[in-house]
């Protein structure tokens, strides 16, 4: 029986891996700000400092991990303003495949985002797992990367471009009053 399951969700993968069809549009409904807000256990402005290599085990097997650590640019929701640094550990490996022997493993569906040191973003984490994992909300669409315009503007945007929300980037001070509105 459990086999046929681990066959049936890998059948799955294929499928929509053979159709074309991104996985994560495809498994990922479009949030609005006030579900990106209500369903974050954090929000944040940070700078990407670390990321490292990790793993969780779970179920009986053992899963590699990236675990990225944060300054904390600005507390939004969820972190103390007193936090210098926040730790998230996400489902991934800094490799594309891993390879043991003639063993080779690849994750068909690498859908947490990859966020870059040196890099900010504003992002929506989610509560850790009881094995210590979360991600953004939404994946891509509560990862904000926050950069400056022209007039050296801080805009911030996210995987979608902020489709659903703004009208392409926007002003960062826009997009924290958004959230902060959400809060209330």
């Amino acid at each position: 029986m459990r086999m046929t399951r681990t066959l049936a969700k890998l059948f799955a993968v294929a499928a929509l891996a053979v159709s074309g069809t991104a996985a994560s549009e495809a498994l990922v409904e479009r949030m609005a700000m006030s579900d990106l807000v209500g369903n974050a256990d954090k929000v944040f402005k940070g700078t990407v400092v670390a990321k490292e290599p990790g793993e969780v085990s779970a179920g009986g097997a053992t899963f590699p991990t990236i675990v990225y650590t944060l300054r904390v640019d600005d507390p939004i929701k969820g972190v103390g303003s007193d936090a210098k640094t926040v730790t998230i550990q996400m489902l991934g490996s800094l490799k594309a495949d891993n390879q043991t022997g003639d063993i080779r493993r690849s994750f068909l569906l690498d859908m947490n985002p990859s966020l870059d040191v040196g890099e900010t973003y504003v992002l929506f984490s989610s509560t850790p797992s009881a094995v210590g994992l979360s991600t953004t909300v939404g994946l891509g669409q509560g990862l904000f990367r926050v950069f400056n315009n022209a007039q050296g503007r801080d805009l911030a945007a996210n995987a979608l471009n902020n489709a659903g929300m703004f009208d392409g980037p926007v002003a960062y001070d826009e997009l924290v009053d958004a959230i902060k509105a959400e809060m209330q």
